[in-house]
């Protein structure tokens, strides 16, 4: 196992590509911390993951305020003993054109997009340094890297954590703490799981994929295993984009 005895962070680790870190990194060996508001669904992820065989702590976070971006990478320490990865996987997305985006979109996509990564990675960067190592995995968007009508402040959030993850890496490279971005194309899961159920909508957004089908979980997992283990430890402030194609054409 890539991660054993290593102590993993997922915020958003409740639901959808979040969940599939989780138990992805569990099943590396990792002991891993499901951060997220929804606490139901994040102590069911920790069961699953302890049924298993594995190690796991639900902390409920909200991760737009910073004293719970803290509590988290606090309650790690307290339970495993350290933090040796952070998946900042949290983030929420409000469709609309950009006549009809409100100031409290953008406040909200701000605060948990942009705000919420910021804080998360600040707090954990405290353990990172004593030990002179860490990942930080930031999960971006294709949205940061082309146009796309409807999501401009979603856009324009995500666009920003491909800046931070640069800043994060440069400042972070003395400390042997590597920090990468992901950015993911569609996947079926979250709203697009919704959307699913109409075939013209999948048909839609699949004609426009090289390799004609959304992206699965799995396909998202290796790219966050990679970042998280010791193969990616000559790699830094980079991205790596999963997409099926979509974005070379």
């Amino acid at each position: 196992m890539r991660l054993e005895k290593r102590v993993a962070i997922v915020t958003g680790g409740a639901n959808g590509l979040g969940e599939a870190y989780s138990k992805g990194l569990a099943e590396e060996g990792a002991s891993v911390v499901v951060a997220d508001v929804d606490e139901k669904r994040g102590k069911v992820v920790v069961g699953d993951i302890e049924k298993s065989g594995g190690k796991a702590l639900f902390v409920k976070t909200d991760v737009s305020r910073k004293q719970d971006a803290e509590r988290m990478v606090q309650a790690a320490v307290d339970q495993f003993g350290s933090v040796d990865i952070l998946v900042n996987n949290a983030g929420i997305l409000f469709a609309a054109s950009v006549e009809e985006t409100t100031e409290e979109m953008w406040d909200k996509l701000l605060a948990v997009n942009v705000k919420g990564l910021f804080f998360c990675s600040q707090a954990v960067i405290v353990e990172m340094k004593k030990k002179k190592s860490g990942k930080i995995i930031n999960i971006s968007s294709i949205a940061a890297i082309g146009a796309q009508d409807g999501i401009c402040a979603y856009s324009a959030t995500k666009g920003a954590v491909l800046t931070m993850t640069k800043v994060f890496a440069l400042e972070l490279v003395q400390y042997n703490v590597q920090v990468n971005a992901i950015l993911p194309g569609t996947t079926n899961t979250g709203m697009a799981e919704v959307a699913m159920a109409n075939p013209e909508w999948t048909r839609q957004i699949t004609e426009g994929i090289p390799m004609k089908r959304l992206g699965h979980t799995k396909d998202l997992l290796g790219a966050v295993l990679y970042f998280a283990s010791s193969d990616s430890d000559y790699c830094t402030g980079q991205t790596l984009i999963v997409d099926g194609g979509y974005s070379m054409i």
